[in-house]
């Protein structure tokens, strides 16, 4: 836990030494706001999450040479790198574990709002939904020294996170949750809503002129974008062109739910195309707006498109790692994956580093990366 009860004794202790009282804390955990509309009944980590639990701190003094405990303040600081699912997740309910005058949490977000990936679908089809995508910051919490800042961490050390403004935020204990790096239009790479707002907009508008769309890549984003366009739009011609055998083609999904999804994007129109990879011309990439074209297939098959979306590429921003142990990096990042390794506390797995956490797509943890996933990782490492 970013909070962990031996560090709720340590601080306990602290406070009664101080204040002559006892801190004895009842709560319940809930869902947040923004994340409403997550299943709470899906477990990502295989940790069930209780909607009602009890704590009582305990009086037993912990062995301080596992824990980071420079700090001397009343206050517990938190950060917590990214302002998505898994942040957020953990901000809400470490904030209604913690009494407020314990814990201080601090959420770094690179963007100006929050922005909800999963309608982004969607709104690019129904632009009335747009708003909605982007949500503000201000009931994040319900407390007002914790907040969520805009900036973008640049550097990452024991105890401090330097952005890229030159900002530095000291911590008691972190948690990293970065997310991935994702093709628009399901993420952006705008910080601001507006601008944000405005490309979504963008891309409808194409979809809307275009008379043939070309999705390559079909994995759960390609798919639900299809099924996105053929739902709206069912006179266009929306093909979906995918490297696998199957649609969804990883180890971790079913070959049934892709044959479902297979059949249900054939009712709808799509026209699906397995075990070929579109070549996109090195030099000359996709532009991201309305661009009439033809692309060849790894087999050959000529596609002409107006429009072009790229479904695949996942990667991670984990760069600001690289100051965290310059000596042991490969200890924390995979470079297979380019993911945090984390153990299944969530802590990174670097025994020096015990109060420093990963959640979300930023982690190397097995299964899709998938929001339900990270909410859940989020709620876990809290």
């Amino acid at each position: 836990m970013l909070f962990s009860p031996s560090q709720s004794n340590l601080l306990h202790r602290r406070q009664q030494h101080q204040q002559q009282q006892h801190v004895d804390h009842h709560y319940s955990v809930h869902g947040g706001e923004l994340a409403q509309s997550m299943d709470r009944n899906y477990h990502g980590t295989g940790v069930a999450t209780h909607p009602n639990r009890h704590i009582s701190i305990a009086e037993s003094i912990p062995d301080v040479h596992t824990m980071n405990i420079a700090r001397t303040s009343k206050s517990f600081h938190v950060v917590i790198i990214g302002g998505s699912f898994a942040g957020i997740r953990a901000a809400q309910e470490l904030e209604l574990l913690m009494p407020p005058r314990m814990v201080t949490i601090t959420v770094i977000d690179r963007r100006d709002q929050y922005f909800y990936n999963l309608g982004a679908l969607r709104a690019l089809v129904k632009p009335e939904l747009i708003d909605l995508v982007w949500l503000p910051y201000d009931h994040i919490f319900r407390y007002p020294h914790n907040k969520v800042i805009q900036g973008e961490a640049a550097s990452v050390y024991p105890n401090s996170v330097i952005l890229k403004d030159g900002r530095k935020l000291d911590f008691d204990s972190l948690l990293v949750a970065t997310g991935s790096v994702y093709p628009r239009p399901c993420k952006v790479e705008t910080t601001s809503h507006v601008k944000g707002k405005a490309e979504l907009r963008m891309f409808g508008d194409m979809v809307r002129v275009a008379d043939s769309i070309l999705i390559i890549g079909g994995g759960p984003t390609g798919v639900g974008l299809a099924a996105e366009i053929a739902t709206v739009y069912p006179k266009k011609i929306v093909m979906l062109a995918h490297a696998g055998e199957r649609l969804m083609s990883s180890e971790y999904s079913s070959k049934s739910v892709s044959r479902k999804a297979y059949k249900k994007l054939k009712s709808m129109g799509v026209k699906v195309i397995l075990g070929e990879r579109v070549i996109i011309p090195e030099d000359e990439p996709l532009k991201n707006q309305i661009d009439c074209r033809w692309l060849k297939t790894t087999k050959g098959r000529r596609l002409f498109s107006s429009v072009q979306f790229l479904c695949n590429g996942i990667t991670f921003e984990t760069s600001l790692m690289d100051t965290l142990d310059p000596v042991f990096k490969h200890k924390i990042i995979d470079p297979a994956t380019g993911q945090i390794r984390v153990l299944p506390t969530m802590q990174l797995n670097h025994p020096e580093l015990p109060w420093v956490f990963a959640a979300g797509d930023v982690c190397d943890t097995a299964g899709e990366k998938q929001a339900y996933r990270a909410d859940s990782q989020g709620s876990h490492v809290a």
